[in-house]
């Protein structure tokens, strides 16, 4: 019975532990693909510090396409926040002792990227949802100020999301719990995020090809560790005389309390 329960334990263990970080790395590729994809479509918008910039905003949100992909914007947006806390929480349990400085960086970067970008398409939002909210000169104004608006709020995001990315430098070089390029790497990421009101155009991009970097990494460790545990979990556990009491196939019976070799059952 011990023998028993000594491979069920073993067994268990080996069907809880594989792929712990598997989800958690895809969900970090596919979030920082769509943040890659979100700032794309960003650049799309009208400019609205030059002179044209009313007549600008009004030909392009005249344009029914135009509003259907800010809407996609937002919701593109809402699903790579999802993605990214998800892989946030994996990262932050491999980060040790500075997982709360990687906490406390991703989840701000998460709020302040949600307001920032339902800011920036809100307009086109209500001008499709409301019947008394039309595309004009005197509504463009709120259109080039909530833009304004998106733009601040990205800065703030990438600052927040430096506290996240300088954390992960410090554990990936003093612990070196991961590889030293994508400590560097986020270091890099981290410095330029703070030169936020002249590269807030560009740092959002950066952070989605290293977030895609950190989830194929963590991906692949995971299975290496799966591999690994695998491996040693199917070796099986040495054998070892069985305790009194214990019975099944290929064990030998045990000493009785006397001391004595009990009898052979009938």
């Amino acid at each position: 019975m011990l023998a028993w329960e000594a491979t069920m334990t073993a067994s268990q263990s080996v069907e809880v532990t594989p792929h712990k970080d598997v989800w958690p790395g895809i969900a970090g590729v596919v979030s920082g693909g769509l943040l890659i994809a979100v700032q794309a479509l960003w650049y799309r918008t009208p400019d609205t510090g030059d002179r044209g910039a009313i007549r600008d905003v009004v030909l392009f949100y005249a344009d029914d396409g135009n509003r259907d992909l800010a809407e996609a914007t937002a919701l593109m947006t809402l699903l790579a926040s999802l993605l990214f806390l998800f892989f946030l929480v994996a990262l932050a349990r491999l980060a040790g002792n500075r997982s709360h400085q990687v906490l406390l960086g991703g989840v701000a970067f998460t709020v302040l990227l949600l307001v920032a970008v339902i800011a920036g398409n809100v307009y086109a939002i209500t001008v499709d949802y409301s019947d008394v909210f039309p595309v004009a000169p005197q509504t463009a104004l709120i259109a080039i100020l909530l833009l304004e608006v998106q733009y601040a709020g990205m800065v703030a995001a990438m600052v927040a999301a430096a506290v996240m990315l300088f954390a992960v430098w410090r554990v990936a070089t003093a612990a070196q719990a991961a590889p030293p390029w994508l400590g560097w790497s986020a270091f890099a990421v981290a410095v330029v995020c703070l030169v936020g009101p002249i590269t807030a155009w560009l740092t959002p991009l950066l952070l989605g090809v290293w977030l895609i970097a950190a989830g194929v990494l963590m991906i692949l460790k995971s299975r290496e560790e799966t591999a690994g545990h695998m491996a040693t979990g199917h070796a099986g556990p040495e054998p070892g005389p069985a305790g009194p009491g214990a019975s099944g196939p290929g064990t030998v019976p045990g000493p009785t309390a006397e001391g004595t070799q009990g009898p052979p059952a009938p």
